[in-house]
Formats: C-alpha cells, structure tokens, sequence
C-alpha cells in the first residue's frame, strides 16, 4: 500500500476513538430519530437503523435505477480500492462512509422516441440531456451518449464527429481492418443506429431565439399545455428535474471524495435493440475485468462531523434523493 495511505493498524484506532463522537454529532445535528433505533446491538447498529429509516423518507423504491446505499468504515473502503492505481488519493477525513453500490446493470430501451420527436424536435435531445445531467450529480446512467463515445474511442480515436473518410484511414492503418469490418464500422453505419445526428446535434428551429438544443424551462412549459396522457407526464419530470439541477447548481450533491471507478452504471438507456449496443457493453466488462481495478462502487462519501456541515450535508443529499426519484420516474416513463 502507498505510503501517502494510513496503514489499517493506524485506521483502526482513530475510527475507534472517532465513530461514538462521529454517532451522537450526528444524532444530535441532523435528522435521525432516536424513535427509528429499535434495540441496537451497538452504536453502529443504532446509526444503521436511524440513517436507513432516514433515507426510506426520502427515496421511494426504484424501477429503473439499481443501486444499494451502503455504509462502510474506513478500513472497509481501503479494502474495496486495494487494487486501483489512484488509492492514494484516497484521504480518511471520516470513520465511516456512505457508498452506492451499482450490482448489477439492466438495458433499457426508449419508448415510441419518434412519437416524442414528432411532438417537438427538440423532445428527446431534452430528454437525454437532463437524464444526463442528473446521473452526473447522482448514480452514472449510459445514454447513447456514452455508447457513441465509447465506439469512437476503440475505433476513431475519439473523434464521434468524424467523417467515414478520416475513419476508414484510421482503423485500415492503426487497427488492421478491412472490408466488412471497416463498413460496418464507419460513422455513416454506426450513428445513426447508436446516436443519430438529428438527436446529437438537431438543426436550429427557425425563429427560436434560444441557441441551445434542449428545451428551457418556460419552453417545457408551453409544450405540456399542448400535450396529453404520457407526454404531458413526461413534460412534467422534465420541468422538476430542471427546477432541481438549477438548486443543485455545480455542487457535488453526494459529497463524494473519491471515485471508484465503478465497473456497472445504474441503468443503460438505448435509442434501439442493437447487437451493437450489447458489444459495446460486452467490451466494456471485459476490459474493466482485465485492468482489474473496477468495483461496485460509484464513489464515497465521508460523513461531516461539524453541526453546519452536517446540516449542508444532509440537505445535499435530500436533493439528491430527490433528483433519483425524478429521474427513475422519469425513466419509468419513456423506456421499456
């Protein structure tokens, strides 16, 4: 283990000596309730009991998303990053950890896109890119954006936006294909089936003053008064997880300090039912398995052990929560 790392023997004490001032802080300057602790072995029993029937409040059972919210001590996250490069970067600024843990990931694949598009253009480019957004503030979700990114990078050298030209000469000189290979493997073949450009990159609406190509706010607004049944719901999701990612502004809503560098997402979205799709994951855990630092893992956070900043801590994670449950419902809605 890295020097700039404390040994376990070292851990140990100072999570001994910390975690009983780390519990009664927490009792007393957040949200727990003693009401919710039924007969705890420990300390440590007490808090697991509180902090769960805390997170049960605030997030409703998942759908789409799965993940599983654990608690670990220090020693226990030394244990889980053992094998990556970056474990050094890992500072113990607390005894004990909240981690999400991502088991396992499902596909999922969009419902009637083109019903969306053929409301506004801009429906599904909306959709995406607030799906996005949320699952960088709270547990990864792939999108046909990372699917796109991810071919490029085996194939293009991470140029999504090549040409077939520039890519052919790429994958005949440095990756040896030819023929029905390099065909199959062109942009022309492979966006339009992952990430098509009309989705990527839509035209501009003439007269819209608005050069971003997502719907704002005002403009998700007017579109559900001209919608109805599912669409209408969806405009809905759209509005609050716009609403909640504008509180959340650039925070770290999770307080995580160390990403690890998790080898499953909570959930893949797909525009289509691809083999391709399914190579560009299969590819994905093979190669993850055979650099051998993955874990389950999306990152950790330590818990704050001041009174203001376990207040600022806990109203984060609320919103958090809170941007999970939009977002699951949100898929719920739009994928099967």
């Amino acid at each position: 283990m890295s020097a700039e790392v404390p040994s376990s023997a070292q851990l140990r004490w100072r999570t001994e000596a910390e975690f009983g001032d780390l519990v009664r802080a927490q009792f007393m300057h957040g949200p727990l309730r003693a009401a919710d602790v039924s007969a705890p072995m420990d300390a440590g029993d007490a808090f697991s009991q509180a902090f769960f029937a805390w997170m049960r409040r605030q997030l409703p059972r998942c759908s789409r998303l799965n993940f599983r919210p654990q608690l670990l001590d220090t020693n226990a996250v030394l244990d889980t990053i053992a094998y990556q490069y970056s474990r050094a970067d890992f500072e113990p600024k607390s005894p004990l950890h909240l981690g999400f843990e991502l088991p396992e990931e499902n596909v999922y694949r969009f419902r009637d896109a083109g019903a969306f598009q053929a409301r506004h253009s801009l429906f599904v480019p909306t959709m995406l890119s607030l799906i996005e957004r949320a699952s960088y503030k709270t547990v990864f979700v792939r999108t046909p954006g990372w699917f796109l990114a991810e071919f490029a990078c085996w194939h293009w050298q991470g140029e999504e936006n090549c040409d077939d030209t520039y890519a052919r000469e790429l994958m005949e000189e440095y990756f040896g294909e030819s023929g029905e290979e390099i065909e199959r493997n062109l942009p022309s073949a492979v966006r339009p089936e992952i990430y098509p450009d009309e989705l990527r990159s839509p035209v501009r609406i003439p007269g819209r003053r608005r050069r971003a190509s997502t719907l704002s706010e005002h403009e998700l607004l007017q579109l559900r008064r001209r919608c109805s049944g599912v669409q209408r719901r969806v405009c809905t999701e759209l509005i609050a997880l716009t609403r909640l990612l504008r509180r959340a502004g650039r925070r770290n809503v999770l307080h995580e300090t160390y990403d690890a560098d998790s080898l499953c997402s909570a959930c893949a979205v797909t525009l289509t039912d691809s083999d391709r799709t399914s190579e560009i994951l299969d590819d994905h855990f093979e190669n993850k398995s055979q650099e051998g630092e993955a874990t389950y893992y999306t990152g950790f956070s330590p818990f704050a052990s001041t009174p203001g900043a376990i207040r600022r801590q806990y109203a984060d994670w609320t919103l958090a929560f809170e941007i999970i449950a939009h977002l699951d419902r949100l898929l719920a809605m739009v994928t099967i």
